[in-house]
């Protein structure tokens, strides 16, 4: 994100429903953040406008997250992925979620622009119902991609 762009959790979670598809509607948008069309379109404006989102892409790396981590969930007893992926899918910092064989149920990358947000996204995810134990790795330096 450019230098002195402001953003609140509503414009978090739009780049975060566009880089997961760049082509929703405006329509698909609006409901998913829980706003009007008119209200999207113009957070897509400001954005655009802020440098944020350029085109059909939203920038990555160090310029739109400082920092990022990887959690290695557990779910409790008896729960399953479908169980407790619509919720993290409401989390505007989670930017990947893949279930994964072995002891960890899902492996999830969540980003943000400083270690307090990590951790306030990582409470999140460990309040979900269904979710037993959460094992944080944050990034410490980017080698590849």
């Amino acid at each position: 994100m450019p230098v002195g762009a402001r953003v609140d959790d509503k414009d978090r979670l739009l780049m975060t429903l566009l880089r997961r598809d760049a082509r929703r509607s405006v329509v698909a948008l609006a409901r998913d953040l829980g706003l009007s069309r008119s209200a999207t379109q113009d957070r897509i404006a400001k954005l655009s406008a802020s440098g944020a989102i350029t085109g059909y892409t939203t920038i990555e790396g160090n310029a739109a997250a400082a920092q990022s981590a990887y959690l290695m969930v557990r779910f409790v007893p008896g729960k399953r992925c479908a169980d407790v992926v619509p919720r993290l899918r409401s989390i505007p910092s989670v930017a990947l979620a893949h279930a994964i064989a072995g002891p960890n149920d899902l492996l999830v990358r969540i980003d943000g622009e400083s270690v307090a947000d990590i951790e306030r996204a990582r409470a999140a995810i460990a309040a979900v119902p269904g979710i037993g134990e959460v094992l944080t790795h944050i990034v410490l330096e980017r080698h590849v991609g």
